[in-house]
């Protein structure tokens, strides 16, 4: 008795010690918010770019207050109780947005048929919330995210941990589930990336085959989501259903009514076509088979319709990324006819897709925008300005001014002269959050001593 008795305490103690050491695990590295108080910070003698007015100024004090700046200039008071940290050296933009990432998902099988992660991993870090992937951004200077093709609720609940400052992380902006044809795209995708077709895919994408079941899951999520996602583009797969024209007019018109804005995946010209035909108010990704003819690019323009043109990923067709293939080839004239038009274009990663990053994928955005003929300034405004713009939150979002949110990323260098100085970073402030300070690390700059002839003395 007393036997059956040791076994099944044991049992029990090695459990618990189980479920502790589980609970540890978890809770390392899970990349948490900041409790610690700042009531007002000034950040003094910064070099402040304004992508709104494409304009610089210099030595600046910035007042910020709990999650707004509330005075940013050059004669800029500051306050007793301010806690203040010293810029000079440093070039301050508006914390980037990245208009196209997948929080949750999993990156497709390489070409080789290895995945890049098994299930349990996938799982513990599903559970977990991703904080590898929260981390990686913030440490690239975005701090807000469009996300696309998360499951509902988790997706909220996320998004609201890092409002609250449980977490750290960019701010979400999400659309929940992506509303595709019965099959489409991405259900082909994530079936051959291991996740099955059962919940996952039905959590992730709304597979609608006609005008009524679309209005039904349209309504079932308007509440929860700022924005909709839909898919045409096909992947290059022949046999891969697409949406059609009028469940995209019906979807289109039923989130217009709720006061949200639709984005269309497109990979072709015929896509790209239905989805202005249809009234979307945004474009991810571009036509890879042909080049926009002028009537299209002026419709574009007059309408002020966003691009998110993604050309990381646009070299990337069937099972292999090919950045010299005919179809890049395509989607890089297509970005130089559109910003010759005055579309307005914003920066996409598409992580984690094949050859798309969290964070970096945002920088490389931004070199491919400049090698395609955009000035710096109008690269890193598709990543601020005109993103927030996309979003309908130029008044919080996208530039340094008092009333809006406190994003702010301070980097080494001249990024308008040279666009890779975005990507040296050592401040990061995200919603109010100190998440990234390294301006001990700043690089000084190197002084040229003159010295007075026939003295020996540096000049003053």
């Amino acid at each position: 008795m007393r036997m059956k008795s040791a076994i099944k305490w044991s049992l029990l103690g090695a459990f618990l010690l189980f479920g502790l050491g589980i609970a540890i695990a978890y809770s390392q590295g899970q990349f948490s918010g900041s409790s610690d108080a700042r009531p007002v910070l000034a950040l003094v003698g910064a070099r402040v770019y304004d992508p709104t007015s494409d304009s610089i100024l210099e030595r600046v004090t910035i007042v910020i207050r709990d999650r707004e700046i509330v005075a940013v200039g050059p004669l800029v008071a500051i306050p007793d109780s301010a806690e203040v940290l010293r810029v000079s050296g440093l070039t301050l933009l508006p914390g980037f947005i990245d208009s196209h990432v997948h929080m949750s998902a999993i990156r497709p099988k390489e070409p080789n048929g290895r995945r890049s992660i098994g299930p349990l991993a996938y799982f513990w870090k599903f559970i977990r919330k991703f904080p590898d992937r929260r981390r990686m951004l913030i440490e690239s200077g975005v701090t807000t995210v469009k996300s696309f093709s998360d499951p509902l609720p988790w997706i909220v609940k996320l998004a609201q941990r890092i409002e609250r400052h449980e977490l750290a992380g960019p701010r979400i902006f999400t659309a929940g589930p992506s509303f595709t044809a019965p099959g489409g795209h991405p259900v082909a995708r994530l079936r051959a990336a291991g996740q099955g077709d059962t919940s996952f895919i039905a959590q992730v994408t709304r597979q609608v085959a006609d005008t009524g079941a679309a209005r039904d899951a349209l309504n079932q999520i308007s509440r929860r989501v700022q924005f909709v996602s839909t898919v045409l583009e096909t992947q290059d797969r022949r046999n891969l259903p697409s949406m059609t024209s009028d469940v995209l007019r019906t979807i289109t018109a039923a989130a217009h009514a709720s006061e949200l804005r639709v984005v269309a995946h497109v990979a072709s010209l015929r896509d790209l076509e239905r989805a202005l035909a249809a009234e979307v108010d945004g474009i991810e990704h571009l036509p890879v088979d042909e080049r926009i003819d002028s009537a299209t690019l002026a419709f574009l323009y007059e309408r002020a319709i966003f691009v998110d043109p993604t050309l990381t990923r646009s070299g990337y067709v069937g099972t292999g990324f090919v950045d010299d293939s005919a179809s890049a080839a395509i989607a890089w004239a297509n970005v130089r006819r559109l910003h010759a038009a005055g579309v307005p274009l914003v920066v996409g990663s598409d992580a984690p897709n094949p050859g798309a990053y969290y964070g970096s994928t945002v920088h490389d955005e931004m070199r491919n925008l400049v090698r395609a003929g955009l000035r710096p300034g109008e690269a890193i405004a598709a990543a601020t300005s005109a993103a927030a713009e996309h979003m309908g939150l130029s008044d919080r979002l996208g530039s340094i001014a008092p009333g809006r949110w406190v994003d702010i990323v301070g980097v080494a260098g001249n990024p308008l002269i040279d666009i890779a100085a975005t990507s040296n970073i050592y401040l990061v402030i995200a919603d109010g959050q100190v998440l990234v300070d390294r301006l001990a690390e700043v690089p000084k700059p190197q002084g040229v001593i003159v010295m007075r002839s026939g003295t020996g003395q540096p000049l003053r």
